[in-house]
């Protein structure tokens, strides 16, 4: 048998080199197109994160307004409540919080004192006397059992 030449085996090796390196190129697009994908994801995540925040933000200060809205009711009607002359334990008892939770009645609010407070309590005493009656009414009708 012949022996192969040395150039012949330089060509072999030369085209398995080539191929190696065409897998090897291949494989290194491959996982540099896999690398872009990533950070494009990572990148939509931080986008998304962050709108995510923007939305907790607003929803949040919505919140607080109507929580301040709401807080700054009740405290109104406490003050009606104390502007008609029941005391501040009278008024947690009767709304079922603490005494420290009634804030005391302003200086210039004492009921029949300033016009507007006396048109308050003329307003609001019917009405409070109308629940009165009527919730003392339900409770009348129903059986005390023991």
């Amino acid at each position: 048998m012949a022996e192969v030449r040395k150039s012949a085996k330089q060509t072999e090796a030369r085209r398995r080199a080539r191929e190696k390196a065409a897998e090897f190129r291949a494989r290194q697009d491959k996982l540099e197109q896999l690398a872009v994908d990533y950070f494009v994801a990572a990148d939509s995540l931080d986008e998304i994160d962050a709108a995510a925040e923007k939305e907790i933000a607003a929803v949040r200060a919505r919140a607080e307004k109507q929580s301040a809205e709401a807080r700054a009711s009740a405290e109104g009607v406490m003050q009606q409540m104390l502007a008609l002359g029941i005391t501040r334990a009278e008024v947690a008892e009767r709304l079922g919080v603490s005494v420290r939770d009634v804030k005391k009645a302003p200086a210039g609010n004492a009921g029949t004192n300033s016009p507007t407070g006396a048109a308050a309590s003329e307003d609001v005493a019917p009405a409070l006397d109308e629940a009165e009656s009527s919730h003392e009414q339900e409770h009348s009708e129903e059986p005390a059992y023991a």
